[in-house]
């Protein structure tokens, strides 16, 4: 990608995301103060490749993110005759296991994303279990974004061409004039 698509880029990136926050404010998930997940999702998808196809799977492991989270906190609080602290570790070292295995179903289904399910399970505990919904929505919000603006990249190369080519033809007619 040259550098003057990059710049493209970087706006078309810039302005949706300011588009998206304005709409995300102004909506009923606003409440919740919950929009920072939507950029615990970017990241995450975005250094797996922001490819459309793992679109689907990364919004499915992150829900399921989301319910591991709340199954963790949930068995924390059966283990609680064992203390706070040592409840929490039994309970995050079991399904830690069990989001690990996801890697066993690589390429194969919807929940072949391990680093999407670790974003639904830490967001769900930051808050507290509270909200799992909001928590999910967001999340997929914020793939959703950063499949529009993955997607929106190859358009700017395209405008960057186009701007190149103009300026070579206009440059040409300049010299033959």
């Amino acid at each position: 990608m040259t550098n003057l698509a990059k710049f493209y880029w970087s706006l078309w990136i810039g302005g949706w995301t300011g588009v998206y926050v304005l709409c995300y404010l102004l909506s009923p998930l606003a409440q919740y103060g919950c929009i920072w997940i939507t950029f615990v999702a970017l990241p995450i998808f975005f250094n797996g490749g922001a490819l459309r196809k793992d679109f689907f799977p990364q919004i499915v492991s992150s829900w399921l993110g989301v319910a591991w989270g709340l199954i963790m906190l949930y068995f924390a609080g059966v283990f609680a005759f064992m203390g706070s602290t040592l409840a929490m570790a039994v309970s995050v070292a079991i399904f830690t296991v069990a989001s690990c295995m996801m890697m066993c179903f690589e390429n194969k289904h919807l929940i072949n994303m391990v680093p999407a399910a670790f974003g639904g399970i830490s967001t769900c505990f930051s808050q507290g279990g509270d909200n799992w919904w909001v928590v999910g929505i967001t999340l997929s919000l914020g793939v959703g974004l950063e499949l529009f603006c993955n997607e929106g990249g190859a358009l700017c190369e395209k405008w960057a061409a186009r701007g190149k080519k103009e300026l070579k033809e206009s440059e040409k007619t300049e010299e033959d004039e």
